[in-house]
Parts: structure tokens; sequence; C-alpha cells
């Protein structure tokens, strides 16, 4: 059997809404492989993909063992020369999967290569990449700043905007949400982090690529879309995950604080920001009764992210003294 050139690693937990429109484009695809691990699911995940994508390699957990677990258990099945991390509820064309794979022939420096993906929902105004999260691209997010990057570049935050126009270009991070990585480079560096169950290992792993000295390239030339939370399976729970903000707080600790004092001040820009936006979604119901639900509903979820942040990253900080 010919060597693929991409490997696409897909771990599934009750994705039967959205992973049959993941797989169905790239079944079938000279020079791609399918490799799903599926996260013991409960729904019909199984029995949509078999009827999408007859042609995957499909493996099962007996018990959710998250993302980065997943995806590594998925990539030792892999043959291909790059390895697509692909979420259920991402979408890519084959033809811009490939196109991806020969950004590695052309530049043999660039160990990560992404889409640019659209949020079909069209309410989040980040890019899913960016600048590596320090204290000062926390800050430049988190205070606004980085609304000014276009004209200050200095100014650039933890998240690129979609306000802004993009051209290809180098960053510190991208998205595991449709992430490649040269497959040499992903056995080199063994895989992602399973230090946590969701959340920051495709950011972790990214910081390793280019302390390996690989670079990492978003190109807006192939692009994507990306249905945000629709990869985690049924809410059992109407509160949102804050796994996304804790574990980068854990990531900063873990590979970047100096000292105590920096910590403090990256979290004392992270709880700004996010009671910032408490209070401006709060004001914004106030003054529009035809959305005051949604809004009051975005208010009290950023709430919920600071309560959140500040109740573990004391058990964070705890654990690293």
């Amino acid at each position: 059997m010919d060597e693929p050139q991409v490997s696409v690693i897909i771990v599934t937990y009750n994705s039967e809404a959205v992973i049959g429109d993941c797989v169905r484009p790239l079944s079938g695809q000279d020079g791609i492989e399918l490799v799903v691990l599926d996260n013991a699911s409960a729904d019909g995940t199984l029995a949509v993909l078999a009827e999408a994508a007859p042609d995957a390699l499909i493996a099962r957990n007996e018990e959710n063992v998250g993302f980065a677990r997943g995806v590594n258990r998925a990539a030792r099945h892999a043959r291909g020369r790059a390895i697509l991390l692909l979420n259920p509820d991402a979408r890519i064309s084959p033809r811009d999967v490939l196109a991806l794979a020969a950004i590695f022939e052309e530049s043999p420096d660039v160990g990560i290569v992404a889409p640019t993906l659209s949020q079909p929902a069209g309410r989040l105004e980040i890019r899913e990449g960016g600048r590596r999260p320090d204290a000062v691209s926390v800050f430049n997010h988190f205070s606004g700043l980085s609304r000014l990057s276009h004209k200050h570049p200095r100014l650039e935050g933890l998240y690129l905007l979609h306000t802004h126009d993009f051209a290809t270009r180098e960053l510190d991070w991208v998205s595991g949400a449709c992430m490649m990585v040269r497959k040499q480079t992903w056995d080199e560096l063994g895989g992602l982090t399973e230090r946590w169950f969701m959340y920051a290992e495709d950011l972790e792993f990214c910081l390793r690529t280019r302390q390996h000295g690989k670079r990492i390239v978003m190109s807006a030339e192939q692009t994507g879309t990306h249905v945000i939370g629709g990869s985690t399976g049924a809410a059992t729970t109407t509160r949102p995950n804050p796994a996304w903000v804790i574990n980068l707080y854990d990531l900063y600790k873990w590979k970047m604080a100096r000292n105590r004092i920096h910590s403090a001040l990256w979290k004392s820009f992270v709880v700004a920001g996010l009671l910032s936006r408490t209070v401006a979604f709060y004001v914004k119901s106030l003054g529009a009764p035809e959305r005051s639900v949604l809004w009051r509903s975005e208010s009290h979820k950023f709430l919920w992210y600071t309560r959140s942040l500040l109740a573990q990253s004391s058990r964070i900080d705890e654990a690293t003294t």
C-alpha cells in the first residue's frame, strides 16, 4: 500500500452531529488517510463514521481519555509524511489538505502549517492563532490594545483578529482544531503533552516546535471552517468549560514565568480582561432588550471564567511552590 501524504487524525466524543460533514469530503481521496480515535462515544458517532468514511481506520477507547492522549494514540497508526490534527467540528477540503502538505516540501524549516479558519456563527473576532501567551501578549489582548495591531505590530496579542487583513505569515501558535505537523517533527518532539485532559496542549506543542528550530505558518491561501464547541460532545451542564483559561495559566507557570511576580501580573491582566467583558456584556444587555438574554448569558460566562481561574490558579500556585 502506498504511503499517504497526509494522515488526518480525528478524536471523537459524542460527535454524531458533526463528524459526517468533517470526514465525508476527505474519504477516499488519493494521498489522504483518515485515522479516527473514538473516546467511548455513547451516541451514533461510530455508525455515522461507518457510513460517511468507510475507508477510515477507526480505533475505540473504553473510556474518554481526553484530547491529547487520544491524538497521541491515533498518531501511532499514522503512515503519512504529515499529520493533520482535525476536530470533528472542523471542515477542510482535500485540495487544501494537500496544499498545506506541499508547504513542507517547499520549506524544510517549517514544522507546522495551518489554514485560516472561519467560524460560521460569525460572532468571534479572533483568529485561531497568534502570539505566545506571555504577559505582554495577554495584556495586549485583554486590554484591547491588540485592536490597533494592524498599525502597530508590537501590539499584537495572544490572538490575531478577524477585523485585520491577513496574509500568509509566521506565528507563535496555531489551533489544534486544524493543525498540520511534519511527521518527523511530531516524532522528534514525542507528540502532545498529556498534562491536561483538553485545551492548551496544542499551544504548548507549538512552543516546543519553535524551540526545536521549526517555523509555524498560517496560510491565507488555504482555508477551513470551525464550528466552535461542536467537538466536545453533548453538553451535560449549562456552565461553559473554563479549562482553556485555567490550563493557559498552568502553561504560563510551567514554561514561561520567571518568578511569582510575573505570574501575579499575568493573572491580574487576564482577570481584569475577563471582568471587563463581564461588565460590558451586562451593560449591553440593558441597552438591547431584544437580545438581553444572549448578552446576559455572555456576561455570566465571563464571570464564571473569572471565578474559575481565581479558584484553580491558587491550587496551581500551591503545586508549583
